[in-house]
């Protein structure tokens, strides 16, 4: 059973014989699906010690550990997206004493950054292998990641149809993306999912549908939706006909790995996947690229508004709102709201807090 965190692609794990578990997606998925969430888990750290305003993705599985609910027999993660992470992680080694691999990642986004990520990536996965005590089969590795290119691929064709009005996908989605992403990356069920999306995507492009009846709104969440309860992704399709287009977990695109060449190419090109991941490259890089990633988002895709959930933990991103909010305004012309909140703990921001607010706002856009 190996711990991992989400900016670590889980399919890299398939050089081993083991069951990948994603720290965060544990935390949120749960929130999301059990009916009181994990709340219970939060109070458990908290009691423990451990700071509140700290990420919610790691604080449910420590209340877990604490609870004994799972038991790993490593973990590894990179220094990446941010402090909250990096602090919260070292816990699970002088708690629960679980081996813990830290994989270096670097701020520069370029050749130099690149290679010298791409051996970290590489002596992490040795240095795990000895600890489990197996030798890395990298061919396994390379199947999971060429099953990870189709779904690239599928997705791509997928966002040109978003582009289109009506958006011919539901909100749904991306919750439920970002957790195939997750829990099911460099398997064939994540190819056969794509698959689906994209043919239902295709038939309402085709009959101009969109899924909650009528889009009267067309926004983007350039950060994250409210894992703790999904279904205001539902609300917003049927009551509000505001279009989710995407949010940070599913505008994640890369150029394919090439696993034809040699190792080091593999391992480059797994490097900077790796980087270029959502909230990884937002959060190790200075703000202009974000800023001019969402002009340009927002005219590609024809967007209204966008929606900024400002999170609890996400403290590298607490002066951003008010720097986007300008930049759209200025470059594209269209609002912004910003919500504070709790990723995966409603008692923060209820259900309830969010809907008003947004009703709010789509008054002033329609």
């Amino acid at each position: 059973m190996i711990g991992y965190h989400f900016a670590f692609p889980g399919e890299f794990l398939n050089c081993y014989d083991c069951i990948p578990i994603c720290m965060e997606g544990v935390s949120f998925f749960l929130a999301a699906l059990l009916l009181h969430g994990i709340e219970k888990y939060y109070d458990i750290i908290g009691n423990w010690g451990h700071p509140f305003h700290t990420c919610s993705a790691q604080k449910g599985s420590m209340g877990m550990s604490l609870d004994d609910i799972f038991k790993l027999d490593a973990i590894i993660t990179p220094t990446a997206p941010c402090d909250s992470t990096c602090a919260s992680y070292p816990f699970f080694t002088l708690k629960k004493k679980y081996p813990l691999i830290i994989v270096d990642l670097p701020f520069y986004q370029g050749e130099k950054g690149y290679k010298y990520y791409a051996e970290q990536l590489k002596l992490s996965l040795i240095e795990l292998g000895k600890i489990i005590g197996q030798d890395p089969d990298f061919n396994k590795m390379k199947e999971a990641i060429e099953i990870e290119n189709q779904v690239s691929k599928l997705r791509l064709e997928l966002f040109e149809l978003i582009k289109a009005i009506p958006s011919p996908i539901e909100n749904m989605f991306n919750p439920v993306s970002a957790g195939t992403s997750i829990f099911i990356s460099g398997s064939s069920e994540n190819v056969d999912f794509y698959k689906e999306m994209l043919d239902i995507t295709k038939k309402r492009y085709n009959n101009k549908e969109h899924y909650g009846g009528e889009e009267k709104i067309r926004s983007i969440w350039p950060y994250m939706v409210t894992f703790f309860d999904i279904s205001l992704c539902e609300w917003l399709d049927r009551e509000l006909g505001m279009s989710i287009l995407f949010d940070i977990f599913n505008y994640n695109f890369s150029e394919p790995i090439d696993t034809k060449s040699d190792l080091d190419t593999m391992f480059y090109d797994m490097a900077k996947r790796g980087m270029g991941w959502p909230m990884i490259k937002q959060s190790t890089d200075f703000y202009y690229p974000f800023l001019e990633d969402c002009v340009r988002m927002a005219k590609d895709f024809s967007a209204d508004c966008f929606i900024y959930t400002q999170s609890l933990a996400c403290k590298q991103f607490g002066s951003m709102p008010q720097l986007l909010r300008e930049v759209l305004m200025d470059e594209v012309g269209i609002p912004m709201l910003t919500i504070d909140f709790d990723v995966g703990d409603a008692r923060m921001t209820s259900l309830k807090t969010f809907k008003e607010k947004l009703s709010m706002f789509v008054q002033t856009l329609l």
